[in-house]
């Protein structure tokens, strides 16, 4: 007689980019040991391979993992490292160079205790995926994917990124979709600098996985605020 299948739990949260609900379980074993090899391997490309697959394994709604935006998957997979591992990760701190902002050497090694369900994506007041260039015409962005983000860490350029980035162009009259990249960054390379800045703010302002936290150094007893940010910080 076959073995039984263990039950699994199931959790429920929310898309910071859209609000849909998903559900999703814990990883297992076989879904920890890869993401250990991809660790162990040193390269951010299997890193990134080894959390796409972990998030399509273990999310039970019908989502399109290569469409979602990148915040949205590290999003989701810190929640999943949560509840397969715990909710608390614990961190060690010191001052940078040893010396404190006094100036005064203090070596002492700070553990903080941080809390994964505490952080959240962060939204800019300022950011908008509609980009108005000179009172005329306008772009329409996606947010990048972890496809766009594996390409850049392969060597595109931003200029390719960005075209990637392009929905549409549109005027009072109409709206431009690209035929193809070329017709995209053919585009993106006949901005002038004004309207390119604006691009890049885009790009700069996009939500991010984001927490800050203050601790006291066990040494000198000085306040320190850290900042973590992007899946990377965490772990």
């Amino acid at each position: 007689m076959a073995l039984p299948k263990l039950a699994t739990p199931k959790f429920g949260l929310e898309l910071p980019s859209s609000g849909q609900r998903i559900n999703f379980r814990p990883f297992v074993v076989k879904e920890e040991k890869m993401l250990l090899m991809a660790a162990s391997a040193e390269d951010q490309n299997s890193m990134i391979d080894a959390v796409k697959d972990v998030i399509a394994a273990c999310v039970t709604s019908d989502i399109n993992v290569d469409k979602l935006p990148y915040f949205d998957l590290e999003y989701i997979f810190l929640n999943i490292r949560a509840k397969s591992i715990g909710e608390i990760v614990k961190m060690e701190y010191r001052h940078t160079g040893g010396v404190n902002y006094a100036g005064i050497a203090c070596e002492a090694v700070t553990p903080v205790d941080i809390n994964l369900e505490e952080v959240k994506v962060q939204k800019s007041d300022s950011h908008s995926s509609r980009i108005d260039l000179d009172g005329i015409l306008g772009m329409e962005m996606r947010y990048p994917t972890i496809s766009d983000i594996k390409q850049i860490t392969q060597g595109d350029d931003e200029i390719e990124m960005l075209a990637k980035c392009i929905m549409s162009v549109y005027d009072a009259e109409e709206v431009y979709e690209p035929d193809n990249l070329a017709d995209s960054i053919q585009f993106i390379e006949g901005l002038n600098s004004v309207q390119f800045a604006k691009v890049m703010q885009f790009i700069q302002t996009i939500p991010k996985l984001k927490h800050s936290f203050s601790y006291k150094c066990r040494g000198c007893g000085q306040e320190d605020t850290v900042t973590l940010e992007g899946l990377s910080d965490f772990f």
